[in-house]
């Protein structure tokens, strides 16, 4: 079988249409035994690279001797049976070891060649004992950033000083900041490195392009759901003359086929790299072509609409991180819709919404879409926000610029607004639509003093009195922090906390050099 032909059927067993090209990167230093670090996100073949690694790695006849480490316990599951589908025919046994009535891990209970499981119920059994790492070939640490938000990182330094140094590495991560490049500096050395643009550090954000449609543009609509992805599909093709879709899985080309036949599109032969094609009879004139991705795809296809079309990518929720890697590769601008609306909104209603909002533009909600997706899969986006809303409402423990419950719900049922003379006047710093700038604090702790983001939350509302929702994106690395904070209160958070003690260490907390 030649090389090509073993890539697709690896691609093939763990779910995926074509080759992805994380796959077809990996492959050469896979077979060489090099250490790797990629940048890559859900959905873009990891699991197939994880596959072709296992494989190359254990022998049927020995025990264990590889393992995966991954952020959560629904992680664990998917990924061990990608990789099981892939590796059962060459007798290798893949999985997640059940828990024991305490909830530990139980290691030993099943025979396994390869065990997929997360670092902190993982690093009790090695410590205790009961599972020994000495014949380990491999170890996969399975979205690394993912690993850090979730606080999952403390338990995988031990884990890699256990290991043998012999031993290959394989590290994923959706983002590639300070804390990945010092990983791979420590632990994969001259390990291979794909994409390599990913990892090189300059690089400014894009420009906002501005309204209207641009050379390299791509329209990104994400739904959690088959349904919910199919609803924006029949959406997305409003006005467009003629519309070609090409599906990541066989399994969508009929339902992408009926979708838009029972909304009068009239349906043509299929044409590479096209699976369906569809005419409007009505079209207006002047109207564009439209092409779209109805899921992620694998590889740098061409992302962006040529002169004259619409581009447009229907995604599941959770690969959104990898499309953002295809498309800084690719030049394209994303644009996600349905785009941006006012924020300054004076109704109550409308100002929880901006809040909401203002968190959604901010990004960095990656490792939260992990936890939530079974959930999101199970009962639909809509569902899973609305009850997030409600344990938000009856948490008691809201912060200061959620306006009031009661007078929310009011507003819902259209009762009388209070005047702007009976409402209190916001608290300086509270918030007033979305969030204005932030600036970045550094504080002198961090994972190897085994600091969690909720030490960081409670020390510094704790100690100054400001509300959560003005603390933004926190970084927890090697030996500091880095806190984003709202910038209109941040000089006396610098003032109140610094010289204070976290976790027992008095730290030094100042203005972030790099901003």
């Amino acid at each position: 079988m030649s090389s090509n032909e073993s890539l697709k059927e690896i691609a093939v067993r763990t779910g995926f249409r074509d080759v992805p090209e994380v796959l077809a990167a990996a492959a050469t230093p896979i077979e060489r035994g090099h250490h790797l670090a990629l940048a890559a996100g859900r959905g873009s073949g990891d699991e197939a690279v994880y596959a072709m690694a296992v494989a190359h790695g254990c022998d049927a006849a020995s025990g264990l001797q590889a393992l995966v480490l991954v952020p959560t316990r629904d992680r664990a599951a998917e990924v061990s049976l990608a990789i099981q589908r892939s590796v059962e025919a060459a007798g290798l046994r893949v999985g997640t070891a059940p828990l024991r009535a305490d909830g530990s891990l139980d290691a030993l209970a099943t025979p396994l060649h390869c065990l997929v499981a997360r670092p902190s119920v993982l690093l009790p059994e090695i410590r205790l004992g009961r599972l020994s790492l000495a014949g380990l070939g491999l170890l996969v640490l399975d979205g690394v950033a993912d690993l850090v938000d979730l606080d999952e990182w403390t338990s995988v330094g031990p884990v890699l000083e256990t290991l043998d140094g012999s031993a290959r590495r394989v590290a994923v991560t959706r983002r590639v900041d300070d804390h990945f490049r010092e990983l791979v500096r420590r632990q994969l050395p001259r390990g291979r490195r794909w994409p390599e643009s990913e990892f090189d550090e300059a690089g400014a954000e894009a420009s906002d392009p501005g309204d209207g449609p641009h050379p390299g543009e791509l329209t990104v609509v994400q739904g959690a759901t088959v349904e919910e992805r199919i609803g924006a599909l029949v959406d997305s093709v409003a006005g467009a003359s003629e519309v070609g879709v090409r599906c990541r899985s066989l399994a969508s080309i009929p339902l992408v086929r009926a979708a838009l036949a029972s909304h009068g599109l009239a349906i043509g032969d299929a044409v590479e790299p096209w699976d369906v094609l569809a005419t409007a009879p009505e079209a207006d004139e002047g109207a564009a072509p439209l092409r779209v991705w109805f899921g992620l795809p694998l590889s740098l296809d061409v992302l962006a609409a040529a002169p004259g079309e619409r581009a447009v990518a229907i995604v599941d929720s959770s690969h959104a991180s990898q499309l953002e890697i295809l498309a800084r590769r690719a030049g394209s601008t994303l644009r996600y819709a349905p785009g941006r609306v006012p924020t300054t909104e004076l109704d109550l209603l409308g100002r929880y919404r901006s809040i909401v909002r203002a968190r959604i533009e901010r990004g960095g909600t990656d490792a939260e879409l992990l936890v939530l997706h079974p959930l999101v899969q199970e009962f639909g986006t809509a569902r899973v926000a609305a009850a997030l809303s409600d344990l938000l409402r009856r948490s008691g423990g809201g912060d200061s610029m959620v306006r009031p419950w009661p007078d929310v719900e009011a507003a819902s049922r259209g009762a009388e607004k209070p005047s702007r003379g009976a409402e209190t006047p916001p608290a300086s710093g509270t918030h007033r639509g979305a969030r204005g700038a932030w600036s970045r604090v550094f504080i002198g702790a961090g994972n190897r003093d085994s600091v969690r983001v909720g030490d960081l939350v409670g020390a510094i509302t704790g100690e100054t009195g400001i509300a959560g929702a003005q603390i933004g994106k926190i970084e927890i690395r090697g030996s500091f922090s880095l806190v984003e904070i709202d910038s209109q209160v941040v000089d006396r958070v610098i003032e109140k906390l610094n010289g204070t003690a976290i976790r027992g260490r008095e730290v030094t907390v100042k203005h972030d050099r790099g901003r």
